[in-house]
């Protein structure tokens, strides 16, 4: 909802008395953040509008450069520096009872407030940008952490020293509830010819493309019925690292509900990452019922808590369960039932009633 026009939301059928609603105020960043956050941010909101809660009204703004679309404009020098973000952030918590932050580059007031941070990759590899100095300071004790997961979490504690932190995990859009698979003509348009595996993810360091690459060198031989396709916008990472290797489908980047119909057609979602705070593909890739194979690191073992092929980072172990799921040497419907079965304890709707009682928390 970031660069929304900044008019409060209320619910359908308020009254005269919509101004002794409690006042929350969502503020994003406006600039290009990963898919997951972005599906968190856009779900998350309308999840909690859709309880229509009476009692709360809530508004989205956004906060960005000055060249921006953004609610708050500012001098990306400003935000940089401590003076702009005490500045920004007593401005942007005016007229609000409470402020929920959903990045933690966004300033925050000076009282009591709500921050989601899904992980904190800038602090632990180099290819992930960098945040202004200000945003590594320990937070203070009256900020309430909303983290996706346990390992999130404990980054939060360690990193940035968070003192009180709730863990809410992420929910599944409807469009990857077991969604139809595309067909073969649709496969077809994407350059998919044959059985695959699909990656849906970035190309950052931490995304580990250097062990899916190395394990299709590996498995490609040994299946030379099946294609490795990977989705996402053109990279130059990417080209590197798997265009010399056979039977690789770049296939673009792809409709985020297209991307679930992809998902249900493939013989397994493969998430090979090394640090992830939630890790969306591999909730997806189990509720579409397609088996997913993922990396040992990171949130994704408390994510798929045995409900997925889980592997080692480097090539060989990924090769491994690529190679077992295409020789069929794993009880594919047992592996989907029990990806289903996990997938169905997560909802958006639960995570947005878990939000408001955190909101009810720090308004006490």
């Amino acid at each position: 909802m970031a660069g929304s026009d900044p008019e409060a939301v209320h619910r359908e059928g308020d009254t005269d008395s919509e101004h002794l609603a409690r006042r929350v105020r969502w503020l994003t960043l406006y600039t290009s953040v990963p898919m997951g956050q972005q599906t968190y941010e856009t779900s998350i909101q309308q999840a909690i509008l859709d309880l229509e809660e009476p009692g709360w009204d809530f508004r989205s703004d956004s906060v960005g450069s000055g060249r921006s679309a953004a609610t708050y404009r500012v001098p990306q020098r400003v935000l940089n520096h401590s003076v702009g973000e005490r500045a920004v952030g007593t401005l942007t918590a005016l007229r609000s009872d409470l402020v929920h932050r959903f990045d933690l580059r966004v300033p925050g007031p000076r009282r009591p407030h709500v921050l989601t941070l899904h992980d904190l990759p800038p602090a632990r590899f180099p290819d992930e940008g960098s945040l202004p100095d200000w945003c590594l300071r320990p937070l203070r004790d009256d900020v309430e952490v909303i983290c996706p997961s346990e390992f999130a979490a404990s980054e939060v504690r360690e990193l940035l020293g968070a003192q009180r932190v709730s863990v809410i995990p992420y929910g599944v859009r409807p469009s990857f509830r077991q969604p139809d698979p595309l067909d073969r003509g649709a496969l077809q348009d994407l350059g998919i010819t044959r059985p695959f595996f699909v990656h849906a993810a970035g190309v950052t360091r931490r995304k580990n493309l250097e062990g899916l690459a190395d394990a299709w060198a590996a498995v490609a031989p040994e299946l030379p019925e099946h294609e490795l396709v990977l989705l996402g916008p053109p990279s130059q990472r990417r080209q590197e690292l798997f265009g010399n290797l056979p039977r690789v489908v770049f296939a673009g980047k792809v409709d985020l509900d297209i991307v679930g119909r992809v998902m249900a057609a493939a013989n397994a979602v493969v998430v090979p990452s090394i640090y992830e705070g939630f890790g969306l593909p591999s909730l997806e890739g189990m509720a579409v019922g397609t088996p997913v194979i993922a990396v040992e690191r990171g949130a994704l073992p408390e994510v798929c808590e045995g409900n997925a092929l889980m592997t080692g980072p480097d090539g060989a172990d990924i090769a491994e369960a690529m190679r077992a799921v295409g020789r069929r040497e794993v009880d594919r419907e047992d592996l989907v039932r029990r990806g289903l079965e996990r997938a169905a304890t997560f909802s958006w709707e639960k995570a947005a009633r878990a939000h408001l009682d955190v909101y009810r928390e720090v308004l006490q």
